[in-house]
């Protein structure tokens, strides 16, 4: 089925519509959150750019594959509000010039791999997740975690070196997939 056949059957139906909506939700709210650097925002920021998508559905010509379409879409709705909220400052000119860079080959493998690691973090055992959440989401040292969580500061590393393990266990995959991929690609 070709890929623009495939953009106007989701776009028209509402049942394919929803289940794309799922199935890409969280993928665009890290693609708006690379740039927004707030939760509510990039949320707010994502589901207008799926309302617009449904409103406009009749009159949309999409050429490249509806997931890259609305990718693009919520970067430039994201640049949009940094613009918009005088921000602008804060991203340098060398990573704006390096992202605005339109591939359309570009799968957005950053944000993949970011969702791919968020749901590895969220399969950890839950004292080995709380323990690597406090460590990277709260950047604490292993002493403050030990006296957060009142543990030695030896289970603590012992708990960051089984979420490091599953964690690089759970990636594999992604990365032998996306090595696969790239690989058949070039092979042309």
């Amino acid at each position: 089925m070709g890929v623009l056949f495939q953009n106007k059957l989701t776009l028209s139906d509402a049942s394919l519509f929803e289940e794309f909506f799922k199935k890409n939700y969280q993928l665009c709210c890290l693609v708006a959150l690379r740039y927004v650097k707030s939760e509510q925002i990039a949320d707010d920021i994502v589901q207008e750019a799926f309302v617009t998508l449904w409103q406009k559905r009749h009159e949309l010509r999409i050429q490249t594959s509806l997931k890259n379409y609305l990718l693009n879409m919520v970067k430039n709705r994201s640049l949009n509000y940094l613009r918009d909220e005088t921000q602008m400052d804060e991203i340098t000119e060398s990573s704006l010039s390096s992202d605005l860079i339109d591939d359309p080959n570009d799968n957005f493998s950053q944000e993949e791999l970011a969702l791919h690691i968020a749901k590895a973090i969220d399969e950890l055992p839950s004292q080995c997740k709380k323990v690597f959440q406090l460590a990277y989401h709260e950047r604490l040292t292993y002493n403050e975690i030990a006296s957060t969580l009142n543990l030695s500061r030896n289970t603590i590393k012992t708990q960051m070196g089984i979420a490091y393990k599953m964690i690089r266990f759970k990636l594999s995959d992604y990365f032998l997939n996306l090595f696969s991929f790239s690989f058949f690609r070039t092979k042309k």
